[in-house]
């Protein structure tokens, strides 16, 4: 078999490095060059490569798709006009662990919003209560890369991953909500959601159960499938700032990064989703009492001089941005926007800010989008984080809260929101050392 990886990131990267010494042939396709350390590694192992999808693409037997892949590039066309098989890395994994561990469970996780944060925590729960679990997938480590003797995989799934899947259909799907995003890459909102479902009916017509927010339900199509016991549902109901209760059960609380409107839903979806797997309710209770939150999902940075910073760089769409903000609506707190905007309306968002926000700092391309919108004197604009936070002590007060909460992409100024996020920390750290060096 012929099999084309498109595209070269970490994912398809080690699924290649998995296969390599295997009986197929194995091409790589992308539309920019290659650096030197890959051009070496594809010589020494006899890989063929092209630096624009050309015929190695279009002869192959299968196309083993990076999510970042648009069905609307190239790629995607050569794919298509020749009905080439596709498939992306983490089915890839999943269908060659089945093959050899039936019994494993998979519980994917995907929405527009929280899913690091919930699938990093249900694999904290179970691991509690079942140390051979594998946590990863669209979270970090790719699912190539997990044991294949494990009892429970976890794994995070983006709609562009589900996408470019045909068969993957896990034991547990979990929508944690559902709102427009990633509108630059799916055809319109309709692609965006219908490639959600896709992944939850996957689980029930191969007898698995699906976990979803109620929220989410008016934006799906399973009505008919609303009676089946396998379908299950929460709601932010089931929390009551000390006890989730579900189906009669209630497992206390003891964390207080829940008390934050945005992280509610995640921290239910991850109580009901280990229930029915049948973890009794002490040790969910106890693993939640230890969990910590992942950095720059809005990460607890530091207190200086009475003023509270929050870094919520993985706030990527405004959806998530506006639900980051509204946890804040009882505080003084002042905004930081930035990034590229995705073609969503930040109408909700930008009204939240107007009420509720004491000021808001906007960088980055976000700063044209912006200017098609009406607003009031609260919004400043600047060229990068650096000139806000020079700004930032004309503006704030002793009990301020700073919430950096970008709603858009970090491509414009950064790698990734990861880079992002460590610059912001920086920030906050020259000003501790500042105000250190001053007291």
């Amino acid at each position: 078999m012929k099999i084309c990886f498109v595209g070269y990131g970490i994912s398809n990267k080690n699924l290649l490095n998995k296969i390599k010494n295997g009986p197929d042939e194995i091409y790589v396709s992308q539309n920019k060059d290659f650096n030197e350390e890959d051009k070496i590694f594809f010589l020494a192992n006899d890989i063929k490569f092209e630096i624009q999808h050309s015929d190695l693409l279009k002869n192959c037997d299968l196309a083993i798709v990076s999510p970042g892949i648009s069905p609307q590039s190239e790629a995607a066309r050569i794919i298509f006009e020749n009905n080439i098989n596709y498939t992306t890395e983490v089915e890839y994994s999943w269908q060659l662990i089945k093959k050899v561990n039936k019994k494993s469970i998979f519980i994917a996780v995907t929405g527009t919003d929280g899913k690091s944060t919930t699938t990093s925590l249900i694999g904290h729960i179970l691991k509690h209560y079942e140390p051979d679990t594998f946590v990863g997938g669209n979270l970090g480590i790719p699912l190539i890369d997990a044991p294949e003797d494990l009892q429970n995989y976890v794994v995070e799934v983006s709609s562009f991953q589900i996408f470019w899947s045909k068969y993957f259909s896990p034991e547990v799907s979990v929508l944690i909500n559902l709102a427009p995003d990633h509108l630059n890459w799916h055809y319109d909102l309709n692609d965006y959601y219908s490639t959600k479902e896709k992944l939850l009916r996957r689980s029930l017509d191969n007898g698995g159960i699906i976990i979803v927010n109620e929220e989410a339900k008016n934006n799906l199509t399973l009505e008919k499938h609303s009676n089946n016991n396998r379908f299950l549902t929460f709601s932010k109901d089931m929390f009551d700032g000390k006890y989730v209760t579900y189906k009669d059960k209630r497992v206390r609380i003891e964390n207080n990064i829940f008390s934050l409107d945005v992280l509610k839903e995640d921290l239910i979806a991850a109580v009901v989703t280990t229930l029915n797997l049948g973890i009794p309710e002490n040790i969910i209770s106890a693993a939640i009492s230890s969990f910590k939150p992942l950095k720059y999902r809005l990460e607890f940075v530091d207190e200086i001089n009475y003023i509270k910073f929050y870094n919520d760089s993985k706030a990527t769409n405004s959806h998530s941005a506006y639900n980051a903000y509204k946890s804040f609506r009882e505080n003084k707190y002042i905004a930081i926007l930035g990034g590229i905007p995705k073609n969503e309306d930040l109408t909700l968002l930008l009204n939240e800010l107007q009420v509720y926000a004491k000021g808001v700092f906007v960088f980055g391309e976000m700063c044209e989008e912006l200017q098609k919108y009406s607003l009031n004197g609260k919004f400043i604009f600047k060229n990068n984080l650096e000139e806000i936070f020079l700004y930032l002590p004309e503006l704030w007060e002793p009990g301020d809260k700073i919430v950096f909460s970008p709603a858009g992409s970090s491509f414009d100024l950064y790698r990734n929101f990861e880079e992002r996020g460590e610059h912001f920390n920086s920030l906050v750290q020259k000003l501790r050392e500042k105000y250190n060096e001053g007291s």
